[in-house]
């Protein structure tokens, strides 16, 4: 007489929730190495970007004003145009728009950086030039005021390189994300997410946000003829010499925390 079938062995629920979270975790994990690759992928071609914006620039600089013969590309030239309308929109950080009318390769829009000294003047029907250098618009003038435009090649190495090691340290960060996710994903569903991935997002975000001094002092180095090349350097060096400053101080506030949790545990909340 054959003996009944056993039915299959049915895992616990916190055994079957544990493998059930852990594919989940795999599963983010993938996605967090094809975020990675993305980023690093974008790093790498705003960094390969930088000797071209280095020479544009350069080019810029070396700009004279057209010959009647010269032609109408690596010059400056300046074109007429009219005021179709001059508006100031936004709040603490405002946006001075002017709108054109005028012949093929004058734009028809251009911000200014500010309203002084001659944004605050234009009106409507105004007939002003604007002054060219091959797809930039530099500069609008009216009645021998002159006032640059946010559209100039000048700074653009220096974007360039902080987009860069911007999108580095994200990378690099999701790249940490999904290699233990994927190589720790049971042990990550089992008791949580690792203390590093805390600590290293906090060291991830201010490692981003020391960029910001970086390209500051890289835009001042950058400054003046001949320096073409120095402000990226200035950035990429200056931002990793703040890195070892970042690390500490999300280690010392890490520590801090974890002494003010541990003396609360021991003696209870302090009293106000």
């Amino acid at each position: 007489m054959r003996s009944p079938k056993r039915p299959p062995r049915s895992l616990p629920d916190g055994a079957s929730s544990v493998r059930r979270r852990a594919r989940w975790r795999r599963a983010w994990g993938v996605g967090s190495l094809l975020g990675s690759l993305i980023l690093l992928l974008m790093a790498a071609a705003c960094a390969a970007s930088v000797p071209e914006a280095v020479g544009t620039v350069r080019d810029f600089r070396a700009a004279g004003t057209c010959a009647d013969r010269t032609p109408r590309t690596d010059c400056l030239h300046v074109r007429s145009a009219t005021v179709r309308s001059a508006k100031r929109t936004g709040g603490r950080n405002p946006r001075y728009e002017v709108r054109l009318d005028g012949p093929p390769g004058v734009p028809h829009e251009m911000d200014m950086e500010s309203d002084e000294p001659l944004f605050e003047r234009l009106e409507p029907g105004d007939e002003v030039t604007v002054t060219l250098w091959r797809d930039y618009a530099i500069a609008l003038a009216r009645d021998g005021v002159t006032q640059p435009s946010t559209d100039s090649p000048e700074s653009e190495p220096e974007w360039q390189a902080g987009l860069a090691v911007v999108l580095l340290v994200f990378g690099c960060y999701l790249l940490y994300l999904g290699a233990v996710l994927l190589a720790r994903a049971r042990e990550v569903a089992r008791y949580g997410p690792p203390r590093g991935f805390g600590f290293f997002g906090v060291c991830t975000l201010w490692a981003a946000l020391a960029a910001v001094p970086a390209g500051v002092a890289g835009a001042f180095a950058s400054s003046g003829g001949g320096h073409e090349n120095r402000g990226w350097l200035v950035l990429v060096t200056v931002w990793i010499a703040l890195l070892p400053a970042v690390y500490a101080g999300v280690r010392w506030h890490e520590r801090r925390a974890r002494h003010a949790a541990r003396t609360e545990r021991q003696y209870g909340p302090r009293s106000i």
